[in-house]
């Protein structure tokens, strides 16, 4: 039995044996021949598989102004196409009955369609447009581009409504190109402190662009393409991360008047080049940078950042070494200074010059008299005499002020060069000429900073231009004011310091005389500095002058910094070149910034008592009554609308009733629209209207028997 048992399944295993061996043979043999024969081309097909991930572009966030205000933003633009030619890559009979779809609507619509384009683009005439569109056809060329400018997006909306274009993509062959511009609403206010991008290669140059480019870049993503049903698909891996936007302090209305101010005055002297830099006292925000130069067209505009340029200030230096003399307690406002009567003086083999006579009658003058007349002479001999026998306290005290601080607002800052005994080329020369502003290389910031410690009562604010960073509407980091030195200055060196200034600009004999106004008071310092070479910077011409005025303003009550530099060829004049540009844009800032009380524009000595308007009067003496408004009688109702006039005479006003006759044409004459347009309609009238106030024509007169359904037209006036 057992015996049976092992023969059957003898002959089971036989058969099943005998049925798979066939195809395990032939799994065999197809595995040798791909790994063999035919591995080279599944090598191929495996590579076309490849997942080719490409880079999702992030939108690059906005630069705002201190409102919030763009002063740049990233924009689409289109680079129209047409594709004359439909290919069908599933059915060839498809491929044909479009193309000759697309020819007769071509055949049909083309001079339309090209009167239309140079309505939308004048740049080329009908006939080139007719003629470019017509060689791509010719040629069946693919992204033909028929347009000789890129559109934005609602401009390439408006493309798909014209003739041909308005057809479906298969038969009019529409398609587009997109790419990013930088684009600034404002043109080149401020561009050179905006900075640029370059698109194609999204490369940052200068400025808060380059600056800020980490933060306004945001982070590319990844994708990939894969074809689904005969179509390319792309498939988001990584999501891009679009940039954030920075708020910056720059003020659109203030950066506009410094530039202009700084333009005309540009113009008016030829000067070489200029930069204005405005900043507010209590924050040390700055409201606007302007820096324009020459070019060789003879126009002006934004191609240098002179922010950071290290150079001799001149005489606009001299209130920093009184401020350090002052500190040291080695001066007072009311010491006296010999006075020489001479134009120069001499220290060793090198001399010191002033401009025009200075005598006062005696041989000494003040401490005051010396910045008022901007005495290179005198402030040498303040400088000397205190310092002289140690020279290095001078230096240390101007650091301690923050004399020497390097501000990195902006790529590119430097650090202001005081030069000091331990260096070889030392001599007691350096030391003098040093307290009216040579010898000592400072940037206008630094300056207008120093300036605005003495506006801040002692209060040194580090220079801020970026004050938030905003991430989808949303503020995630704020810039707070910094406060770098608490009393960078004593008490009682700003009160004298800031009397000086004050007399600088209002004392008659002062060299910022004619910066003064009559509006609000200003407190400043005129320099003049001749131009050399920097230790570091770029060549200038011997003969060109760097006029200076620094100041701030209302002197009472400061809210602004400002300080004004013009370069020019051949001497100039601080206060009658730079200071009018600082008068300028003083009175102008202001002006802006004036609000005035309600009650500052109420006539209070003459009365006035508004007229009426004809029509409702229960409206009206209702309203009368709540503005306290007098009549001469009494409007008496029994609790219906009353209808009449309100007569004016002198400053009276005067109720006359009238009854509202049903059946007969109202008078409405003198009505407002609203009552007249009620009573027309009540008497059965269809009524039109045109113009605003008051009626003043009607064209059925009053008084006629009403025709139901008929039309009246009303003339309103002012």
């Amino acid at each position: 039995m057992f015996k049976d048992k092992d023969e059957i399944k003898t002959r089971y295993m036989s058969m099943i044996v005998c049925g798979f061996l066939p195809w395990a043979v032939c799994i065999f043999f197809m595995a040798l021949v791909l790994m063999t024969i035919d591995r080279g081309r599944w090598m191929e097909e495996k590579k076309k598989q490849v997942k080719v991930n490409r880079p999702i572009k992030p939108q690059r966030g906005n630069i705002l102004s201190d409102k919030g205000e763009l002063l740049v933003s990233s924009l689409p633009q289109y680079t129209p196409f047409i594709e004359f030619v439909y290919i069908d890559r599933v059915s060839k009979k498809t491929e044909i009955e479009v193309n000759a779809k697309r020819d007769s609507i071509w055949k049909a619509d083309i001079d339309t369609l090209c009167r239309e384009l140079n309505q939308f683009c004048p740049i080329w005439s009908v006939q080139k447009y007719k003629k470019h569109l017509l060689e791509g056809k010719a040629k069946k060329s693919r992204y033909h581009k028929f347009l000789p400018c890129k559109v934005s997006y609602a401009q390439y909306k408006e493309l798909k409504k014209f003739h041909i274009l308005r057809h479906k993509v298969a038969w009019s062959g529409l398609g587009s190109g997109m790419d990013t511009i930088r684009k600034k609403p404002f043109g080149s206010l401020a561009e050179h402190t905006l900075g640029r991008l370059n698109t194609q290669t999204d490369s940052a140059y200068r400025g808060l662009e380059l600056k800020y480019d980490s933060i306004l870049r945001g982070r590319p993503g990844i994708k990939h393409v894969t074809k689904i049903n005969q179509r390319n698909i792309d498939i988001i891996d990584v999501p891009a991360i679009n940039g954030s936007d920075i708020q910056t302090t720059l003020n659109v209305e203030m950066q506009d008047i410094c530039e202009t101010a700084l333009l005309n005055e540009l113009i008016k002297v030829n000067g070489i080049s200029g930069r204005v830099i405005l900043m507010e006292v209590e924050t040390g925000d700055i409201k606007s940078i302007v820096n324009l130069t020459k070019t060789g067209e003879g126009t002006y505009k934004e191609m240098e950042s002179f922010v950071y340029e290290r150079s001799n200030p001149g005489s606009i230096f001299k209130p920093i070494a009184l401020a350090a003399a002052l500190e040291d307690k080695l001066i007072t406002p009311y010491d006296s200074v010999p006075h020489h009567n001479k134009s120069h003086v001499f220290y060793g083999n090198s001399r010191i010059t002033d401009t025009g006579s200075y005598s006062n009658g005696t041989d000494k003058y003040s401490v005051i008299e010396v910045m008022e007349q901007s005495s290179n002479i005198g402030m040498g001999e303040i400088i000397n005499r205190g310092y002289k026998k140690n020279p290095q306290k001078f230096i240390d005290r101007l650091k301690e002020m923050g004399v020497d601080d390097k501000y990195d607002i902006l790529l590119g800052s430097r650090k202001p060069y005081l030069k000091t005994p331990k260096e070889k080329n030392w001599s007691l020369m350096d030391l003098v000429s040093m307290s009216y502003g040579y010898v000592v290389e400072t940037t206008p910031l630094n300056m207008v900073t120093f300036y605005n410690t003495i506006a801040n009562d002692g209060k040194q604010m580090k220079p801020r231009i970026v004050k938030a960073i905003i991430k989808d509407g949303e503020v995630v980091h704020e810039f707070e004011p910094e406060v770098l030195r608490e009393q960078a200055l004593s008490e009682q060196t700003v009160k004298d310091l800031k009397m000086i200034l004050f007399e600088v600009v209002n004392d008659k004999n002062g060299t910022g005389k004619k910066v003064k106004t009559d509006k609000f008071q200003i407190a400043g310092k005129t320099g003049t500095a001749r131009r050399v070479k920097p230790k570091f910077g770029y060549n200038y011409s011997p003969m060109e002058y760097l006029l200076s005025f620094c100041g701030y303003f209302p002197a009472d009550k400061p809210q602004y910094t400002c300080i004004v530099q013009i370069i020019k060829a051949g001497p100039g004049s601080g206060g009658g070149m730079s200071g009018l540009v600082f008068k300028d844009i003083a009175e102008r800032v202001m002006a802006k910034s004036l609000r005035l009380p309600l009650q500052a524009a109420t006539d209070t000595i003459n009365g006035h008592t508004p007229a009426a308007k004809h029509g409702n009067l229960t409206a009206a003496s209702y309203l009368l009554d709540k503005l306290d408004i007098e009549t001469d009688n009494d409007l008496k109702s029994n609790g219906e609308y009353t209808w009449g006039k309100i007569r004016k005479e002198g400053e009276k006003l005067t109720y006359e009733p009238r009854n509202i006759n049903e059946g007969v044409v109202p008078d409405v004459r003198g009505m407002g629209a609203k009552d007249a347009i009620y009573l027309l309609k009540k008497a059965g009238l269809n009524a039109r209207l045109s113009g605003y106030g008051k009626v003043t024509q009607q064209t059925i007169p009053p008084g006629q028997k009403v025709s139901k359904g008929s039309h009246i037209h009303i003339t309103l006036t002012p």
